[in-house]
């Protein structure tokens, strides 16, 4: 990337959305995807907790899948789905879960709430496009490690099927999150990644901004715009430019680090395992289909480790395209 390259790039980050201070936040849509009663209740505090926080307007819908281990699962699932066409069954049917999740009472008894059968994954997708959500909030549980080796993973479907920025509880967070840490490589997905995780900290919370220097550069990947540019402009200047958008009203403390070489996720979760953050953001990259299949990506491994809350924020769609 040359100079006047470069340029543009800074230039085009600059139109993003700046970031307000907290008391000014606008608030956004989120949709809080529940499919397990066991990991609904986390999920469910930390919406309440950006909405009377950060003026979020929560949807929950509950996705009932039918998968094949289910003797006759078709037939069951279409006899679920006729059932909710019927809008007297429905209302009867989403009372009933509404209060098995406890959300029938108080403030929560107020959000908008559905159920939906079929594949998770998708219905969560479509879902939160048709109601132009712009966070997905999801509860995550750390799997078996063969689950994690053959990517049976939902909240990792979700991530790779949407454009939309995905929230990964885990049951220890039950309210803002007061620690991140946010991988950055100065790619447009991980400075959108820093940006939302600053209007999710908590009020005099912290956030670590983690680089990793790269063994190798890979031309093919999103993240090589970002690597390139600091090729031209330091780690120093680079981090510079994103703390000054970062700062807002002064009441988290930001700090950076920057680690030498090795692989980004194991750096990464190493760095996690000593700072102990309650939410690791992290941007998820453009890779080429063999690269995702075979190797799978630093947002991919996070998501899969499982120990910690993970934000992922996806490229855009049309930097998909």
């Amino acid at each position: 990337m040359d100079k006047s390259t470069a340029k543009g790039y800074v230039d085009g980050l600059g139109v993003l959305p700046k970031v307000p201070p907290t008391k000014a936040d606008t608030g956004f849509g989120v949709l809080v995807a529940l499919t397990n009663d066991e990991r609904a209740a986390a999920a469910t505090e930390v919406a309440r907790a950006l909405r009377e926080r950060r003026s979020a307007t929560p949807y929950v819908v509950y996705v009932i899948e039918i998968g094949a281990s289910i003797p006759e699962a078709a037939m069951v699932a279409v006899a679920l789905e006729a059932e909710l066409r019927d809008p007297e069954r429905r209302a009867v049917q989403e009372a009933e879960m509404k209060s098995v999740l406890h959300l029938d009472t108080g403030d929560t008894a107020k959000w908008p709430f559905s159920i939906e059968v079929g594949s998770v994954a998708s219905v969560v997708v479509e879902q939160a496009q048709n109601r132009g959500a712009e966070l997905i909030l999801m509860g995550l549980n750390r799997h078996a490690a063969l689950g994690r080796a053959i990517g049976r993973d939902t909240v990792r479907e979700v991530m790779a099927m949407g454009g939309i920025p995905v929230l990964a509880v885990r049951d220890t967070l039950t309210g803002l999150p007061k620690r991140i840490v946010v991988a950055v490589d100065f790619s447009r997905a991980s400075i959108r990644a820093a940006k939302l995780a600053r209007r999710l900290v908590d009020d005099g919370g912290e956030i670590q901004l983690l680089f990793v220097e790269p063994g190798i550069l890979d031309a093919g990947a999103e993240s090589a715009e970002g690597l390139r540019l600091i090729q031209n402009k330091g780690v120093e200047a680079a981090f510079s430019e994103l703390l000054a958008e970062l700062e807002g009203d002064g009441t988290v403390r930001i700090s950076t680090s920057v680690l030498k070489g090795g692989s980004p996720p194991a750096e990464i979760m190493k760095f996690c395992e000593n700072s102990r953050p309650d939410l690791i953001a992290v941007g998820s990259q453009r890779h080429r289909f063999l690269d995702r299949l075979l190797l799978g990506s630093t947002a991919r491994a996070i998501a899969a480790d499982g120990r910690w809350s993970v934000l992922i924020t996806p490229p855009m769609r049309e930097e998909n395209k």
